[in-house]
C-alpha cells in the first residue's frame, strides 16, 4: 500500500477515532488513484462527507463547513 501524505496524516491526527474511519477509506482512493486531493464538507459530526475531489491538489485536504 502506498504511503498516505504528510497533509492526510496530519488531519488524521487532529479527529476522533469516527471522523477518522469516514475519512481514511477516501483517502485510500485518492492515493491509490494518485491524481486528485480530498474534500471534507458539511456540518461537523453526522452530518459531513468526505470525497475525492479533482479541484483538490494530490496530497492536500479541503475542509468547507456549511
Amino acid at each position: 500500500m502506498n504511503e498516505l501524505p504528510e497533509e492526510y496524516v496530519q488531519y488524521l491526527e487532529t479527529l476522533d477515532e469516527r471522523h477518522s474511519a469516514m475519512v481514511l477509506p477516501v483517502m485510500l482512493e485518492s492515493v491509490a488513484e494518485g491524481m486528485h486531493g480530498v474534500h471534507v464538507r458539511g456540518l461537523g459530526h453526522h452530518s459531513e462527507q468526505a470525497l475525492v475531489d479533482e479541484t483538490v491538489p494530490f496530497g492536500k485536504v479541503k475542509i468547507t463547513t456549511i
